[in-house]
């Protein structure tokens, strides 16, 4: 194994405002706590600083005039042209050097791409990126640029023919599924909140892909207040059988953390513990794997879960050499190893269970009916 950890503490000098819920700083906490739980301790691990994209990079997926109005945001002043790009909004606020953030994303994630392709990583962790929200001509839903797309294009130029692209953000990555959906050289699987009651208000069931990509997206949409219990069958009930039929030659997953019952933009009420069950499986299916950061806007909860993804990815158990000498309110157990980055277990009634998995049920047996045969999963 050889991973990269990418990181650069430029990410903190970006900022969507004091009230907006995303917050790039969040990767140098992430950086942090990783390093005091010794998880970059390891010959195999090695921290990358990215560099910025350049323009070209961009282009590779979005349109000129798009571009051309996120680099005249990059002021921080707004013209009401903008909002003809998604520029602008509550969701996408024009900030100073928002194209520069932009162009630093991009980098990270082309980055992970490239250490991938060459052979230098075959494990990748990038927090700030999955920007899975991004469109072709567009901001929206806290994303300027879809990087996803982007490094998953390069992949598919420099001979990966079958990508599996797995999302676990509580929100549907809308972008991703739109730039893929005609194709079967990507496999697209989504876990989020229903679009009945979240945003975007896509990724139901029957959205299956289009001409040669006819069963290659398939959308587990969720109902509202999926604990771990039922969102671990849930995964578990495609993703191994996925895995098995496609065989793909490398795993991109955006491993968003608004999924858990803390976050303020969701309703869902996972915990990091059934998370890390999906991360094991997810790290189990491919020997190479890009993992992207994409939502989360419990900042401390974030951080914790995370950081138990790099310990996972690394098949590493964390441990705290400085427990009981320096206080934190990310910390809330005595000792001082992975038991401080794990949520306390939490569980839905069992009436509430019932409604639930029926609806949860109801989807699985549609994608079993409808996408397993076309990818000859019997």
């Amino acid at each position: 194994m050889n991973s990269v950890f990418i990181y650069s503490s430029k990410f903190d000098t970006y900022s969507l405002g004091d009230s907006h819920p995303f917050k790039p700083y969040k990767v140098s906490m992430v950086y942090e706590l990783c390093y005091r739980y010794g998880l970059f301790d390891h010959p195999w691990i090695t921290i990358k600083e990215p560099l910025p994209a350049t323009e070209e990079v961009l282009e590779e997926y979005h349109s000129r005039e798009y571009l051309d109005a996120l680099k005249g945001a990059n002021s921080g002043s707004f013209d009401f042209t903008m909002i003809n790009y998604g520029l602008g909004t509550s969701d996408n606020p024009v900030f100073k050097g928002v194209f520069d953030f932009s162009l630093l994303v991009a980098g990270a994630t082309t980055m992970a791409a490239e250490l991938l392709v060459s052979g230098e990583a075959d494990t990748i962790f990038s927090p700030v990126g999955g920007l899975h929200h991004g469109g072709y001509a567009h901001a929206e839903g806290f994303c300027y640029i879809n990087d996803i797309v982007i490094a998953i294009q390069r992949l598919l130029r420099k001979g990966h023919s079958r990508i599996l692209y797995v999302d676990i953000d509580a929100h549907h990555g809308n972008g991703v599924q739109d730039a893929f959906y005609h194709t079967n050289k990507v496999l697209v699987l989504s876990l989020h909140q229903n679009g009945e009651s979240l945003y975007p208000g896509t990724g139901f069931v029957d959205e299956m892909g289009e001409g040669k990509g006819y069963g290659y997206t398939v959308n587990l949409p969720l109902p509202e207040y999926t604990d771990d219990e039922s969102y671990v069958r849930a995964f578990m009930a495609v993703y191994p059988s996925l895995v098995k039929a496609y065989q793909p030659q490398c795993v991109v997953a955006q491993i968003g953390l608004d999924t858990l019952k803390k976050d303020p933009l969701t309703n869902l009420r996972l915990t990091n513990n059934g998370y890390a069950q999906v991360l094991k499986e997810i790290r189990k299916s491919s020997s190479k794997l890009i993992a992207l950061g994409g939502g989360g806007y419990s900042v401390p909860d974030v951080v914790r879960g995370w950081t138990l993804a790099w310990a996972i990815m690394n098949s590493i158990e964390p441990e705290d050499p400085y427990q009981g000498m320096v206080g934190s309110a990310l910390y809330s157990h005595d000792r001082g190893g992975a038991e401080n980055l794990y949520d306390p277990v939490h569980a839905i009634s069992p009436v509430l269970r019932k409604d639930v998995d029926a609806y949860i049920d109801s989807n699985i047996t549609s994608i079993r009916e409808k996408i397993f045969p076309v990818l000859g999963i019997d």
